[in-house]
Order: C-alpha cells, then sequence, then structure tokens
C-alpha cells in the first residue's frame, strides 16, 4: 500500500496542471476580453470572451493572431493591416492574461 501511495505522489508532482487566466485589452469598439489556457509557461489556448469590434473585420483578425500567437508562444507579433485596434487590443489581452 505504501509503495502504491508513493507512486502515486510521484506521477501528481510530475504532473503539471493548466491553468486559465484572463486579460483585457482595448479593440476598435470596447474592451477585448479573453482566457488563455496555460501550462507552465507554454499558450495552449486562447478563447475570447467578450469583443464588440466589427465582427466581418474583427473576427479573421483574431482567428489569425490566436493562431500566430500559438505558433510563437508570444503575444508580441504583428498587428493584422485593417484591424489595428483589434489586433492591439487583442494582443493586449493576451499579453495581460500570460505576461508575455
Amino acid at each position: 500500500m505504501k509503495k502504491v501511495l508513493i507512486v502515486m505522489l510521484v506521477i501528481l508532482s510530475a504532473t503539471t496542471f493548466a491553468e486559465v487566466k484572463e486579460g483585457v485589452g482595448l479593440g476598435y469598439a470596447d474592451d477585448i476580453k479573453v482566457a488563455v489556457t496555460l501550462e507552465g509557461d507554454k499558450i495552449l489556448a486562447i478563447e475570447v470572451k467578450e469583443n464588440s469590434d466589427t465582427p466581418g473585420i474583427a473576427n479573421p483578425a483574431i482567428k489569425e493572431l490566436t493562431k500566430t500567437v500559438l505558433e510563437s508562444q508570444s503575444s508580441s507579433v504583428d498587428t493584422i493591416a485593417g484591424a489595428t485596434y483589434t489586433s492591439e487590443g487583442f494582443l493586449e489581452a493576451v499579453n495581460n492574461a500570460t505576461g508575455k
């Protein structure tokens, strides 16, 4: 029984757990709020919780930025032309959540 407990403790101590942090940035129309799932320093996912910017412009930009941020593991990426304020707000929100 002690061996089983020790093995379980070793497994649990080696396992890292994902956490969700929220951030806010100012977009074109209003705040953009995101939830960023992190495992240690790694960004696993970004979910937009609130966005009032024009959907036809903001949504494609946010989709592309999400992909770029996940690939680079940083919010220090170029903005999307034609959606500058949305891009800046989204990246600010991700940065506020991650500190990256």
